[in-house]
C-alpha cells in the first residue's frame, strides 16, 4: 500500500534514497500518521500510505516503524 508510484519508487532508488513501505498487514490504527504526517496518510479504506518525497530523512520515519503495533512499514531502497 504506497501511494508512489512505480515511476517514482525508481527515481529514489536511482537516487539511492531509501524510502518507507508499507505492507499489506496495517490495521489502520494511524500511528505513523500521528508520528509523521509530513510522510504517511490514511487511503480512503483507512490504510496507511507513502507520500512522494525527494527525501525522507529526519521526518520521524524510524519512529514510525518502531510504534507500529503489526510491523507493517520498513524502510526500501
Amino acid at each position: 500500500m504506497s501511494i508512489l508510484t512505480e515511476e517514482q519508487k525508481l527515481k529514489l532508488r536511482k537516487s539511492w534514497i531509501k524510502f518507507p513501505h508499507v505492507n499489506s498487514s496495517c490495521i489502520w490504527c494511524g500511528a505513523c500518521v500521528a508520528i509523521s504526517p509530513d510522510v504517511f496518510e490514511l487511503n480512503d479504506e483507512w490504510l496507511s500510505e507513502v507520500k512522494f518525497l525527494d527525501n525522507y530523512d529526519n521526518l520521524w520515519v524510524d519512529d514510525s516503524i518502531m510504534a507500529c503495533p503489526v510491523d507493517a512499514i520498513s524502510w526500501q531502497d
